[in-house]
C-alpha cells in the first residue's frame, strides 16, 4: 500500500486501509474501488491522504502502535469530553481514564516494536487526533523509560488532555491557513495555562500530575518556553515526555497551511534541540522508538539505487532492509532484490522521495502494475 494525498487521488485507484471520519465513522473499506464521486466526498470531509494499492508495496503491512478501533473510540473520547465541557465545564473523567488504560492496554503488548505513526485525519479533529498521538507516543516513551502501569496510565491521561486549553482560543486563530500574528500568538500561548485551570480547578478530580503535563508541555529545558520559562528539573518528567511526543506529532502532521514533514525530517529537527529545548536523555529513548524511514517509504540509496523499506529493525531503525526497485542507472530492476543495511554498512540512504517524486517513478518505469496501481 501507498499512502497518497487527496489531491493525487484517481478514479479507479484500490483503497488499501479503511477510512474513517472525526467521528469513527468508516467511510471507506479496505477493497474499495475509488470513483470521482467518493474522491469529492473526502474532499469535502477534509480527509487529507489515504492509503491504495500498489504492487510493489501490497504485500507490506505497515504495523500500528494500537488497533484503529481503540484510536477511533479514544478520538471520539477525547471530542465528547470537550463537548461534554463546553455545555457543563465539567469532563467525562471515568471515559478518559478508560481510553487511557486502553492505550496503556495495548502499547504494553507490542513492547519490541516501532512506532509507525501514519494517521489519517481531517483539519477539523486534528486536535483530538493530536491528543491521541500525542498519548501513543508519551505512553511509547515512559515504556522505553521503564515507567510502572501506574505512570505509564498518569502520562497517558495527561497526555490526552494536554491540548485542553484550546477549547478557549477562537477558531479563526486556532484554524488559521498561515502564521499567526504576534497578537495571535499570545492569545494562542494562553492555552497552557488555561488548560491547567479546566483540569485543576474547574475540574479537581482530574489528577494533578495530568494538569501539570498540560501547564508545561510548551516549557523548554533551556528556559525558553511557555507559560513559565522554566528550566531544566524545575519541568514535570511526565511534561518533558509530552513536549517531545507534542512537536513530533505536530511536524509529522498535514495542516490546511503547510504538508506533513517526512518522518526522517522531523527526526533530525527534534536532534537539533536535544539538551537545549528537550531532555536529551527522554529525546534519546523517543528516538529510539520511532521509525523514521515507515515500511512503505520510497528511498534513494547513496548507490543511486531506488526501493522501497519492506523492514526496519527496532534495535536499528536508521538502517532498514530495501527492497530495489531500480538499479544504479535508473532502470526497473528485472528480479526482486533486497538490501540488508545493516549488512551493507557503506551503503545508505541518502534520500527519501517524496509523493511527487513516487508518481514520476511509477510514470518513468516500464512496469505495467506499478502505471496501473496510480492509474496516470
Amino acid at each position: 500500500m501507498q499512502r497518497i494525498s487527496i489531491a493525487h487521488l484517481r478514479p479507479g485507484m484500490v483503497v488499501a486501509r479503511n477510512v474513517f471520519s472525526a467521528q469513527g465513522q468508516l467511510l471507506l473499506c479496505k477493497g474499495c474501488v475509488l470513483t470521482k464521486r467518493y474522491i469529492d466526498r473526502l474532499r469535502h470531509l477534509g480527509i487529507t491522504s489515504i492509503y491504495i494499492a500498489n504492487p510493489y508495496t501490497d504485500d507490506l503491512e505497515v504495523p500500528e502502535a494500537i488497533r484503529e478501533e481503540t484510536r477511533q473510540q479514544a478520538i471520539a473520547t477525547v471530542q465528547q469530553s470537550f463537548a461534554k465541557f463546553r455545555l457543563e465545564q465539567r469532563l467525562d473523567l471515568a471515559a478518559l481514564e478508560s481510553a487511557a488504560q486502553a492505550i496503556v492496554d495495548e502499547l504494553l503488548k507490542n513492547r519490541a516494536t516501532l512506532i509507525h505513526l501514519t494517521d489519517i485525519r481531517t483539519y477539523d479533529d486534528y486536535t483530538f487526533g493530536h491528543s491521541v498521538n500525542v498519548s501513543i507516543l508519551s505512553v511509547f516513551t515512559g515504556l522505553s523509560l521503564g515507567f510502572a502501569r501506574g505512570q505509564l496510565e498518569e502520562l497517558a491521561l495527561g497526555s490526552l488532555l494536554h491540548d485542553v486549553g484550546k477549547i478557549a482560543i477562537p477558531p479563526a486563530i486556532l484554524n488559521k491557513p498561515g502564521k499567526l500574528a504576534a497578537e495571535e500568538m499570545a492569545v494562542m500561548q494562553q492555552h497552557a495555562a488555561t488548560g491547567f485551570a479546566i483540569l485543576h480547578k474547574q475540574n479537581p478530580e482530574i489528577p494533578l500530575l495530568a494538569a501539570h503535563i498540560a501547564f508545561q508541555h510548551h516549557e523548554r529545558l533551556d528556559g525558553s518556553g511557555y507559560p513559565r520559562g522554566l528550566k531544566g528539573d524545575e519541568i514535570h518528567p511526565y511534561a518533558r515526555i509530552a513536549a517531545i511526543a507534542d512537536v513530533y506529532d505536530a511536524l509529522t502532521s498535514d495542516r490546511p497551511y503547510r504538508r506533513a514533514m517526512p518522518p526522517h525530517e522531523a527526526y533530525e529537527t527534534l536532534l537539533v534541540f536535544h539538551n537545549k529545548h528537550f531532555d536529551g536523555a527522554v529525546l534519546d529513548q523517543f528516538l529510539r522508538r520511532i521509525a523514521c524511514y515507515p515500511v512503505g517509504s520510497f528511498v534513494q540509496l547513496s548507490s543511486g539505487e531506488v526501493g522501497v523499506i519492506v523492514h526496519v529493525p527496532p534495535d536499528l531503525p536508521l538502517r532498514p532492509t530495501v527492497r530495489l526497485l531500480t538499479d544504479r542507472e535508473g532502470q526497473a530492476v528485472s528480479s526482486q532484490h533486497e538490501i540488508d543495511l545493516t549488512k551493507e554498512l557503506s551503503t545508505f540512504i541518502c534520500k527519501v522521495l517524496a509523493e511527487e517524486e513516487i508518481i514520476a517513478l511509477g510514470n518513468r518505469l516500464s512496469v505495467q502494475g506499478l502505471s496501473q496501481a496510480f492509474n496516470y
